[in-house]
């Protein structure tokens, strides 16, 4: 029922009543990829899977001028699964909304709500060269449950039941402020039930140069020991040297419930154009995590490095194929059957095209 109602708001959105309206836009993305898996202790797989340079996706935006200034905006983005027609639940059928919020904008700034892609989403967005892949090193490496970030290892990549202010930039400086209802109870106060996660990010952007700055909390004391009860703070930079571009990010997360509890993360990229069409993408990424287990608290880590080449066949088609390794130590979870701090090898090639 679900799907079926989903198909027909994506067919009302398409009908000739929203395309009459010139200020509505329909974008997507449509990636596929061949990829050879190989962890230890496991057999060599070969899958068929969609999303390797970004995640295939439609969306439907628009702005409407309200006069003296002021626009209304909407945006609705679906992830889409075009290896299958399973909506699994996990972010890649079409039932998963990626995005979707209406709000308004002018010179106060922008005020959205909904389901918001957040800062710490736009911060590794800007700092890492391979933000958006299927093999990011930075993904690999955020497992441990860090709040900021853009991958499915980032708790606060995006935000259900959100409200964010966007600053209107001051000579380059912006300023975002995310508040996330991510769970709700009717009838109760907010921290009773409830999980509170708010974040404030600032960054500069001049030309090629580009500073952020991200601070999260995620509050769910009320949930028991066992709940996430994090903060989170990120630096990173990006220059375009045109000849290369490079990026750096620093991240440490902390569990406000475990005193010594103290992750951190790291990363590296650098993306050097080779011709008019080709360019060579290279990131390494590393974290160090304390208390992963129970009674834990010995530091371990995961290591992950990328070499990638695109290659553009036009404005919209781009070619893609890429080596990513994974490195765990010994008390690190692995995938089920994986051995003990499994290395995990993976080699991908596919073809990515925007509409």
């Amino acid at each position: 029922m679900q799907k079926k109602l989903i198909a027909l708001a994506v067919a009302g959105l398409a009908s000739a009543g929203a395309f009459a309206q010139s200020n509505v836009t329909v974008y997507g993305v449509a990636d596929m990829y061949v990829g050879s898996f190989k962890t230890d202790g496991m057999e060599r797989s070969t899958q068929v899977n969609s999303g390797g340079l970004a995640t295939s996706r439609i969306g439907f935006k628009g702005v409407e001028d309200l006069g003296n200034g002021l626009k209304a905006l909407f945006t609705m983005e679906y992830a889409l699964a075009l290896d299958n027609a399973d909506n699994n639940g996990n972010g890649s059928g079409i039932g998963q909304a990626r995005q979707g919020f209406v709000g308004l904008t002018g010179g106060f700034g922008t005020a959205v709500a909904g389901r918001l892609q957040t800062a710490g989403y736009d911060w590794q967005g800007k700092t890492d060269v391979l933000h958006g892949t299927a093999i990011d090193p930075l993904n690999a490496v955020q497992a441990g449950g860090f709040l900021i970030g853009s991958g499915s290892g980032a708790l606060g990549a995006r935000a259900n039941n959100a409200i964010a202010y966007i600053s209107p930039s001051f000579s380059g400086v912006t300023v975002a402020l995310n508040r996330g209802y991510l769970q709700e109870t009717t009838g109760v106060k907010d921290l009773e039930n409830n999980q509170i996660a708010n974040l404030v990010g600032v960054s500069y952007e001049a030309g090629p140069l580009y500073v952020g700055a991200v601070y999260a909390n995620l509050d769910a004391q009320a949930l028991g020991a066992t709940a996430a009860d994090r903060t989170d703070w990120a630096l990173g930079a990006g220059y375009d040297f045109k000849v290369v571009k490079v990026t750096a990010g620093f991240q440490k997360s902390k569990d406000k419930q475990i005193s010594d509890d103290s992750n951190t993360a790291w990363s590296l990229g650098a993306a050097v154009p080779v011709s008019a069409a080709g360019t060579i993408h290279a990131s390494f990424a590393k974290s160090t995590l304390k208390n992963n287990a129970a009674g834990d608290t010995d530091e371990v880590g995961i290591k992950s490095w990328t070499l990638a080449y695109t290659h553009g066949l036009s404005k919209r088609t781009t070619a893609y194929a890429g080596y990513h390794q994974v490195n765990r130590d010994d008390n690190i979870a692995v995938p089920a059957g994986a051995d003990v701090g499994a290395k995990t090898q993976a080699f991908v090639a596919g073809v990515n095209h925007k509409f």
